[in-house]
């Protein structure tokens, strides 16, 4: 038996056959497969040639958290190579640096550009659909079909502009449902399967630690299929098994070296303590099932991209019910792989549940967004059920097929016309373009001082993506610009100093903290910088007092003095730039 059939399962017309017992095969429909599913494959070609010119022709600009994935990009290779992920707001990282490793050519081949980070993601994001559709295509043309019309649908829902957006948070999606349909391939015996699991699976969990649960999980099953397996005797079976160890320590590599020669315990031990005891409180079962079942509620309400789990009850799963009852009839009609991938998504789905709430403190969406990728799993469950009753019942193997890839192009159409949306990606880089005359006379200003120069931020606002910017720019100018030691876990150790240590101070001050350096003769004021006119800054002061949420006029039905208000939030911050000669005091 061949490794990609469905295990111990008699020939029959489900998903993973081309063919109706007895059966031939309509031309017709051949024919009409074959362009359909070429009319798919020239829509994503001419979808990825438009990403490439956006991504290639745009001075994108790295800012805060992203000019921090640059830095720690730019380290891979050298003597500072990342051994763990991208810094948590817990003060630990994400367990493993995959992220900037795969991040790394796609950087040095643009000269260490800012959109060298885009171009990195939509890469890893090309090679997610594409591993996808391998697996798929293994299994037979049914389920590329159906998987071709899946990862369609996921990235309708995504946006073809968050292919292209590198934080970690997001570039992990893709790669979890690459990872879920491996899974179901591979507990069903498909080695190269198993091998894409390993890597899309790690991919993921390295990047962002809200997958871990989900991932853990569907690690233990595959890996339990495949020692099963590999102690029945097949040669082919043990050798996937080692390959696929051997493919997961080589992915784990740096984060156990990094475990192991730690002096503070490392940092997987960290993340195991953190899960246990946590920070604060968390959301609990009700914010989980909350959120969880807005996904599994009808595709309405993330087929738009909109990913906002809004407030109040449960939204009544439709498709959680749906799984159900096609894992019900798989299991009765003895669907054997259709079985397993109804068990893989009921899996993601309780997982997911426990893993958002178990969040601490507030549940923004990123936290979250990754959920819509278990939805698509849990959709495509339920249509492989649906595929193979279809064909068991009217024995046309080909004719859902053709729908399938004509709903596949059809979506494709619909992402080309909407084209990509880089709003998110455009906004980081717009609040801090708007200081930009402070950029010279800040390196001016640094030149003269005696290094190492001690970065100070007052706010974590503006003045942090000022402050990661011209860290950014510190090589290129011959300067050497540090953030305070506590920050290391964020920016590496080569780029953090023990204040006691500095010789020269850049402080960066937003807000009322302007007034504090202002009355201080050992700081000297470079320069300011504020969006808004005088008048301005008054008019939203006084808008900024008022308590919007006991108003009828605010949030919930904005008027015009809200709506006011939140176009003068959108430019309210405002810096300062202050240098100093001497070290910070002891006590400061």
């Amino acid at each position: 038996m061949d490794a990609t059939d469905i295990v111990e399962e008699p020939p029959s017309p489900g998903i993973d056959r081309n063919d109706v017992a007895g059966a031939r095969p309509d031309e017709r429909m051949m024919l009409a497969r074959r362009i359909l599913g070429g009319m798919a494959a020239t829509l994503a070609v001419t979808i990825l040639s438009v990403l490439l010119v956006r991504v290639l022709t745009w001075d994108w600009l790295a800012v805060g958290d992203f000019g921090t994935l640059r830095l720690r990009t730019l380290d891979v290779g050298t003597s500072h190579t990342p051994l763990v992920g991208v810094y948590s707001r817990w003060g630990w990282n994400h367990p493993g640096p995959m992220l900037f490793l795969l991040m790394a050519p796609a950087l040095r081949l643009t000269g260490g550009a800012g959109h060298g980070l885009l171009l990195g993601a939509l890469m890893i994001n090309l090679a997610a659909i594409v591993a996808v559709l391998i697996v798929a295509r293994r299994a037979g043309s049914g389920v590329l079909a159906l998987v071709a019309s899946a990862t369609a649908v996921l990235v309708r829902a995504l946006g073809t502009g968050e292919l292209l957006d590198p934080w970690n948070p997001y570039v992990l999606i893709v790669a979890l449902f690459t990872a879920a349909v491996s899974a179901w391939r591979a507990v069903l015996g498909d080695r190269v399967a198993a091998v894409v699991f390993v890597v899309a699976a790690s991919f993921a969990v390295q990047s962002h630690v809200e997958v871990a649960l989900s991932v853990t999980l569907l690690t233990v099953v595959v890996v339990a299929a495949l020692v099963w397996r590999a102690r029945r005797g097949a040669t082919t079976e043990r050798r996937t098994l080692a390959l696929a160890l051997g493919v997961g320590l080589l992915c784990w590599l740096l984060p156990i070296i990094e475990q192991f020669t730690s002096d503070s315990g490392g940092n997987l031990r960290a993340i195991v303590s953190f899960a246990m005891h946590g920070s604060g409180d968390v959301n609990g079962l009700r914010d989980g099932v909350r959120i969880v079942t807005w996904f599994l509620a009808l595709p309405t309400n993330w087929a738009g991209g909109d990913l906002l789990v809004p407030k109040g009850g449960a939204s009544f799963p439709v498709a959680l019910i749906g799984l159900l009852v096609a894992g019900g009839w798989a299991l009765w009609r003895q669907y054997r792989a259709e079985l397993v991938l109804c068990a893989v998504a009921l899996l993601l789905v309780s997982t997911a549940v426990i893993s958002c709430s178990r969040i601490s403190g507030v549940a923004f969406p990123y936290l979250y967004r990754w959920v819509l990728a278990v939805a698509v799993v849990v959709w495509l469950a339920i249509g492989g059920v649906v595929l193979r009753a279809v064909r068991e019942r009217w024995g046309r193997p080909l004719l859902d097929e053709v729908v399938l890839w004509s709903a596949t192009v059809m979506l494709l159409v619909a992402v080309l016309v909407q084209g990509p949306s880089t709003t998110a990606l455009e906004g980081s880089e717009t609040a801090l373009r708007k200081f930009d005359s402070l950029v010279e006379p800040t390196l001016t200003a640094l030149h003269e001082l005696t290094p190492p120069t001690l970065i100070v931020v007052t706010a974590s606002g503006i003045d942090g993506s000022f402050a990661i910017d011209m860290l950014q720019r510190a090589p290129g100018e011959g300067l050497d610009l540090r953030f305070d030691a506590a920050r290391s876990f964020i920016f590496g150790s080569q780029r953090t100093i023990d204040p006691a240590a500095a010789n020269s101070q850049l402080v960066l001050a937003a807000g009322a903290s302007r007034d504090t350096y202002l009355a201080d003769p050992t700081y000297r004021l470079v320069g300011a910088f504020d969006p808004l006119s005088p008048d301005e800054r008054h008019e939203y002061e006084t808008l900024d007092a008022i308590d919007w949420s006991s108003r009828n006029d605010g949030p919930t039905d904005p008027g015009p003095e809200y709506r006011r208000y939140r176009q003068l939030a959108e430019d309210f911050e405002y810096l300062a730039v202050f240098v100093s000669d001497q070290p910070p005091s002891p006590e400061g």
